[in-house]
């Protein structure tokens, strides 16, 4: 009979009696269970593992989160100054070009004025002309000639006095009024 049963010598632990009908177990069985013992024990230490990584997360972000929050708040001061900075660059380099150009609008503003001007002027010019009325540069020179004149005739008129002395007589030689 051992002949019919070569192997479950393999089937039996160490130590233990066959129980009864075990005699054709699967000894791939056996090499089954003892992986899958493996695999839990292994799982059981990964799950250890994941509950340490989570506990060691949550004491760092309790220590390191005021420090977090600081830095975090740091950084978003430093990007909204940054912000700001460049938005008040923009706003001067617009605020430079809205002032040139409308400094050269006023500019070509005064051109146009001063051709309206000019045309104006030579208009009224010809007109005055056709109208036989004198220029201002006209009545500007006649004015300094009547005022030479008039220095000339005051200073005629004070050198004839002169040279008739204090108290001229009267034209027909009488020696004035003697009351007679």
């Amino acid at each position: 009979m051992a002949s019919a049963q070569p192997n479950s010598h393999r089937s039996r632990r160490r130590g233990e009696d066959p129980a009864p009908g075990a005699e054709h177990e699967d000894p791939a069985g056996e090499g089954f269970q003892a992986q899958a013992e493996q695999w839990s024990r292994r799982l059981g230490e990964s799950a250890q593992h994941v509950w340490w990584a989570g506990l060691g997360a949550l004491q760092r972000a309790q220590a390191e989160g005021s420090r977090l929050f600081d830095t975090l708040v740091q950084e978003g001061a430093e990007v909204e100054r940054d912000g700001r900075r460049r938005a008040e660059e923009r706003a001067e380099t617009v605020r430079d070009e809205v002032e040139s150009r409308f400094d050269q609008a006023r500019e070509n503003a005064a051109m146009g004025w001063g051709r309206i001007e000019r045309a104006f002027d030579d208009r009224l010019r010809s007109a005055l002309r056709r109208l036989d009325i004198p220029e201002r540069e006209e009545l500007d020179a006649l004015r300094r000639q009547v005022q030479q004149l008039r220095s000339q005739v005051s200073r005629l008129a004070t050198a004839e006095r002169v040279a008739r002395g204090p108290n001229p007589l009267p034209e027909d030689g009488s020696a004035g009024d003697s009351g007679e």
